[in-house]
């Protein structure tokens, strides 16, 4: 008779670790080119806006043009953000009748201006020791989901960027919008900051 218990509790235990299994996956996205301003960034979104592991791409895309140039990168956010950040702006300052809230924004250009390292820290190649400088496209970036992230059936997903700064990845939310392109709705945590770059001795330049 105790046998039964223990087999039950031994399936329980087997299927819980399956389900555990089967959440936490690894996506992979590969960007054969990386854009460098606006123009080239549009072409970027849709190929890539498809799938949820591509928006956050997608996202950090944007963010590497704003990082370097404010006014392209704000065009790029725009179209690659959820409604939720945005509001209806139909005076120059816009883009197709739209801008970023100022919370957005505001985070962006702060966290940005603070850290000037911090989107190349998410690119492949970047590293503490070489001040976050990544290697040349084409770039293969692995995320990651858990048990709460979501499904693409929900329209809602949570995935998990690493950063070669940061001890841990870290979460972007993106939704799909009516048209089938997934956005991003919350991607805070990747503007925290990294640790510092290593600096270099000026006696060794001597």
């Amino acid at each position: 008779m105790d046998r039964i218990p223990k087999y039950i509790s031994i399936l329980l235990i087997l299927s819980f670790a399956g389900i555990l299994s089967a959440q936490n996956d690894t996506y992979t996205v590969t960007a054969n080119s990386w854009p460098s301003d606006f123009s080239s960034f549009e072409s970027f979104r849709d190929t890539n806006a498809s799938t949820s592991q591509g928006a956050v791409i997608v996202l950090l895309a944007a963010l590497s043009i704003y990082s370097k140039n404010a006014e392209e990168g704000k065009k790029a956010l725009i179209i690659c953000l959820d409604a939720n950040s945005l509001i209806a702006d139909t005076s120059p300052n816009g883009y197709k009748g739209f801008n970023i809230n100022r919370n957005t924004i505001d985070l962006v250009k702060r966290q940005l201006e603070q850290h000037p390292y911090l989107i190349g820290s998410y690119l492949p190649g970047s590293s503490f020791q070489n001040g976050y400088k990544p290697s040349n496209p084409p770039y293969t970036f692995s995320l990651t989901s858990n048990r709460f992230s979501g499904t693409e059936e929900s329209g809602q997903k949570k995935l998990f960027l690493p950063s070669s700064g940061a001890d841990t990845p870290r979460p972007v939310t993106v939704k799909r919008n009516a048209k089938g392109i997934w956005k991003a709705s919350e991607f805070s945590s990747l503007l925290v900051g990294i640790k510092k770059p290593a600096t270099s001795n000026p006696a060794d330049d001597l």
